[in-house]
């Protein structure tokens, strides 16, 4: 691999890391807040 490649390869690779944490933050997120309204109290009183 050239060294042009191995820099493209390292950028794309850096660029992703926020964007993968973020999305799996979210996810988590997501399926926590499902979870505790699926297991709420749902009486009133």
């Amino acid at each position: 691999m050239s060294t042009l490649e191995s820099i493209f390869w390292h950028v794309i690779g850096y660029a992703t890391m926020p964007f993968i944490f973020i999305v799996g933050f979210i996810g988590v997120a997501a399926a926590s807040l499902w979870l505790l309204s699926m297991t709420k109290d749902k009486d009133n009183g």
